[in-house]
């Protein structure tokens, strides 16, 4: 994980000198989302929804190295006729070893999350964990703050599948500080789709709400606990493949682990008056 971080001081500076040219990438000014094709008026609800019939849509962020780290592929789908498939090479180091897109950093306090996540039997064990959904929090620059780990994030660590949660109620939080708390969810699924949702209330305190339902079936309730770290801005969505550990993991660690694919489908934003049955995967 710590090279997660090292990764993201790396981009960090990199969008200090884009943001000498650009101030919307400027994390001391508000920054604007991309407006997604797939929205349609009705959905007044959402905030984004991503079909990727029509290509990836419009993301705030694109850590993808090469041609095979994001791409639209009719091969498998959970719904229509396209989804998202995300490639990372233990050779793919521009990025630190991130194949990901993300949403920008905002305000929304209160959001649901609904996604469709799908592992090929190629996706074989490993000691050393991935990262999948994140939710990464920008850090407070101006008060001294780097980058660190996300506060939640959905990943896979062996053959199971983990939810890791990360909180701090200080002002300023160093990577490493606060709290880390570890959810294993269960055996990881082959070869079919496994719908998610999130319901997610951000807050350092005692009034933070995280509620998670894989399949439709709640498996998480985690009611009046702290979910994130004291910052300015609330964590911003990010699904892809990262695997921060080959930065550094000896190749004789898991030798036979080249590469990673997932694909990912029906990924949709809603705002606080959002609900679950607004977006589930497969809504429409």
């Amino acid at each position: 994980m710590l090279r997660m971080v090292r990764k993201a001081n790396g981009i960090a500076l990199l969008i200090g000198l884009i943001a000498a040219i650009n101030s919307c990438k400027n994390p001391d000014v508000e920054v604007k989302e991309p407006v997604d094709p797939d929205l349609i008026e009705a959905d007044s609800f959402l905030l984004a929804y991503h079909s990727f019939e029509s290509g990836l849509g419009n993301w705030f962020e694109s850590s993808t190295c090469c041609s095979w780290s994001a791409a639209t592929t009719t091969e498998i789908k959970r719904a229509g006729n396209h989804s998202a498939r995300f490639e990372l090479r233990r050779k793919d180091s521009m990025y630190e070893y991130q194949a990901q897109l993300a949403r920008a950093p905002n305000k929304n306090k209160e959001g649901w999350f609904g996604f469709s996540l799908y592992f090929p039997s190629t996706f074989t064990p490993d000691s050393l964990e991935e990262g999948i959904v994140h939710w990464q929090s920008l850090p407070d620059f101006a008060m001294g703050e780097e980058w660190r780990s996300p506060p939640l994030l959905l990943g896979v660590l062996r053959d199971s599948l983990v939810l890791e949660i990360r909180t701090d109620p200080k002002q300023v939080t160093k990577q490493g500080d606060g709290t880390f708390t570890r959810i294993t969810l269960g055996k990881l699924d082959k070869d079919s789709w496994l719908d998610w949702v999130f319901h997610i209330k951000w807050a350092y305190d005692e009034t933070g709400v995280l509620e998670v339902w894989k399949n439709g079936v709640p498996i998480v309730s985690r009611l009046h606990h702290p979910n994130t770290y004291n910052d300015v801005k609330f964590p911003y969505v990010k699904i892809g493949v990262g695997k921060w550990d080959w930065a550094t993991a000896s190749t004789t660690i898991s030798p036979l682990i080249s590469e990673r694919v997932v694909y990912i489908d029906e990924v949709t934003i809603g705002k606080e008056n959002a609900s679950f049955d607004k977006v589930k995967p497969g809504r429409k």
